[in-house]
């Protein structure tokens, strides 16, 4: 069993009757409650068990006759994050519940079944489906469905508003399969589907290809596409090459990013435009406790505007904001027994402004672990050329304390305090009880 209790404060700034000069704060006042139950060998000798996790909050600064008039919005909830019954025997798993599905194409959570098989030979398939996971579901969260959308229209529909989409709280079937290629000398691989509807017509498909290769030192490798059925367009790519060596480590990455939104959204057909990112990495490995990295870093922002509209002249007019972003990064951790430091400082040009950031973390352990004290300075200088206000210094400094009051217990306090243009001043805290316990 495990548990932790939050007590969070902080605040957000409020955009309506807020101006730079005179930032206006709304504050959130938040308890939050996780309870994990797991249990393992429920069978003897069989590989069967039972993994949960749940999270209650509430959030004293927001009223709840407030909440209720805007879309989503909540001062209290109970949320299932998770709880399925797992069962493996050879080359044989199967989860039933509310569970957590990743992959190269996107995180979502569903409650179902999901099935796979892989032989010895490292040859497999895998089925999954049921019930995508929505803010309307049962004891359900918005984290994971589909962007794009509002997670209800209750109120506009109780209202009697036009335009109001009684389907955005409808039950979404989801369902997948792939097909396994599992440590070969090395290499994995698999090739996927995925497919969701809401009142029978298609929400979300895609089909994805994934591939790894790697054994520790030397050579390691990966790559994943995600491709859009419905645009029939390439929507994901990541691709990484890596030479792990004892001393330096050497990685190559590309990307290509796009939001992943519901069929049902304006987004979908007006905001589809990638991200394309490329990083080269150097890890330097010393003999002792230091160890540092530098890193270039390049971003290119496509930009998806109907040339017959009057924007895309502002968009492609001289002197408009670059669409391609170039900068690099370097940074060093020292741990030596009790004490941590690390330094990391980045600095990119182009789309987003100027913009130099550096952050600085150290930290302190005491009586064998049993308190902890760390702490971390950051600094940006931005220059954003889409938005003013983003524009200065940026101040922040944050405390982290931790001590362990048993075995199974621990209390944690954070405090930070950020200064800027945006908001002129940030507190947050954050209060943490754990509890971890075996039976």
């Amino acid at each position: 069993m495990e548990a932790r209790t939050e007590a969070q404060a902080y605040q957000i700034r409020a955009w309506r009757g807020s101006t730079s000069d005179d930032p206006v704060l709304l504050p959130r006042r938040r308890i939050v409650q996780y309870l994990g139950l797991n249990a393992f060998e429920l069978a003897t000798g069989q590989d069967l068990g039972f993994e949960s996790n749940m999270r209650i909050w509430a959030d004293f600064g927001l009223p709840k006759g407030e909440a209720e008039r805007v879309d989503g919005l909540k001062s209290e909830d109970a949320e299932l994050l998770h709880a399925y019954v797992r069962y493996a025997k050879g080359g044989f798993e199967g989860r039933l519940g509310r569970q957590l599905y990743t992959d190269v194409s996107d995180i979502i959570a569903f409650d179902g079944l999901r099935a796979r098989y892989v032989t010895r030979m490292g040859l497999g398939a895998e089925l999954y489906g049921g019930l995508w996971v929505k803010g309307a579901s049962f004891l359900g969260s918005s984290v994971y469905q589909p962007d794009g959308t509002r997670e209800s229209d209750s109120r506009r529909l109780d209202q009697g508003v036009a335009g109001a989409d009684p389907t955005l709280t409808s039950m979404e079937p989801v369902f997948g399969a792939k097909l396994l290629l599992e440590d070969l000398k090395g290499f994995n691989a698999a090739v996927g589907y995925r497919k969701a509807m809401v009142e029978g017509k298609t929400d979300l498909e895609r089909a994805t290809v994934e591939a790894r290769y790697g054994r520790g030192l030397g050579l390691n490798a990966l790559a994943g596409v995600d491709y859009d059925v419905l645009q029939g367009k390439v929507a994901q790519v990541r691709t990484q090459v890596r030479w792990n060596g004892t001393r330096v480590a050497t990685t190559l990455e590309v990307m290509r990013l796009s939001p992943v939104l519901s069929a049902d959204s304006i987004w979908y057909y007006f905001a589809w435009a990638p991200r394309d990112e490329a990083r080269v990495r150097v890890d330097v490995f010393t003999p002792g406790p230091l160890r540092f990295y530098v890193q270039a870093l390049g971003s290119r922002y496509n930009e998806n505007v109907n040339p017959e509209m009057a924007i895309a002249s502002q968009v492609d007019a001289e002197g408009a904001p670059e669409s391609t972003s170039v900068g690099g990064a370097a940074g060093a951790a020292w741990r030596s027994g009790a004490f941590r430091s690390a330094l990391d400082v980045t600095y990119r040009t182009g789309f987003g402004g100027d913009q130099l950031w550096g952050d600085l973390t150290g930290g302190y352990t005491f009586d064998r672990e049993r308190f902890t004290l760390d702490a971390r300075v950051s600094f940006a200088r931005i220059f954003d050329s889409f938005n003013a206000r983003l524009g200065g210094n940026f101040y922040g400094a944050q405390v982290w304390a931790s001590r362990a009051l048993t075995r199974a217990t621990r209390l944690s306090l954070v405090v930070e305090q950020n200064f800027n243009p945006f908001t002129d001043s940030d507190t947050k805290a954050f209060l943490l009880f754990d509890l971890k316990a075996s039976l």
